[in-house]
């Protein structure tokens, strides 16, 4: 009876150990960049802000820019960062909540060169 308790007691802290997100597993901006912007026409950008969007992908396109927000920024300086990030971030909770116009927000907010001029090292 001990040995059951106790193998069934090491599976739920197994479960639970993957389920935490720890400091080391956050998203880099290369992921996000990837999982957001990757895929050009098919891009989640795209899906999400498009007419017909999801709101799973809306979801999901807030919790990538989120997280971005949450990496330093590796050229440049942080306060452009916060607020570029901060921009991403609030126009993608305006799509989220449908808000007219908000999907071409979060796509001007999203416009890459103007990112990358200041944050992406060369």
């Amino acid at each position: 009876m001990h040995m059951v308790l106790g193998a069934a007691l090491a599976a739920v802290v197994l479960v639970w150990s993957f389920g935490t997100v720890r400091a080391e597993d956050k998203l880099s901006i290369s992921d996000v960049m990837k999982q957001a912007h990757g895929g050009g026409q098919n891009s989640l950008l795209n899906k999400a802000t498009g007419p017909n969007a999801a709101k799973e992908d809306k979801e999901k396109l807030l919790s990538l820019y989120k997280a971005l927000a949450e990496n330093e920024p590796p050229k440049g300086d942080a306060n452009s960062w916060k607020e570029k990030t901060s921009n991403l971030i609030k126009a993608a909770e305006a799509n989220l909540k449908g808000e007219q116009g908000a999907g071409q927000k979060v796509r001007q907010a999203a416009n890459c060169m103007a990112c990358h001029r200041v944050h992406r090292p060369n």
